[in-house]
């Protein structure tokens, strides 16, 4: 994935690096990809310090898989086609926090995280 080459970064972790679950080897901050990817990663011995990022969604079952198989936190980033950062997801896991500069189309209230701002919640 061309996209990480960049560096992803959350901006509630902007510190963190993303290491890309298809090229990530040994030990790394956090671990990106799809779920497929991840655990592929797992099974090569990838193993992630702080957390792993799931491209699109997560359902809890795998949430709490990832969270046996690697013992840091699952949480859902979104990028756009160009690799930008569109939402991503707090440790509340009450939907989607929108990224600046996309526009929002879900709810203003304020997220169980304290964070104020747009967020994308499921349907």
């Amino acid at each position: 994935m061309r996209i990480f080459e960049r560096g992803v970064r959350h901006p509630f972790f902007p510190g963190w690096r993303a290491t890309a679950a298809t090229t990530a080897r040994g030990e790394c901050e956090v671990l990106t990809g799809s779920l497929e990817e991840v655990v592929a990663a797992a099974q090569r011995g990838v193993r992630p310090r702080r957390a792993v990022w799931i491209l699109n969604a997560i359902e809890e079952q795998d949430r709490t898989a990832l969270w046996d198989l690697f013992e840091v936190p699952a949480l859902a980033i979104q990028l756009n086609r160009e690799g930008a950062l569109v939402a991503f997801e707090c440790e509340a896991h009450e939907g989607l926090h929108v990224a600046g500069g996309f526009p929002a189309d879900g709810t203003g209230e304020l997220c169980p995280c304290g964070r104020p701002g747009p967020r994308l919640r499921a349907s």
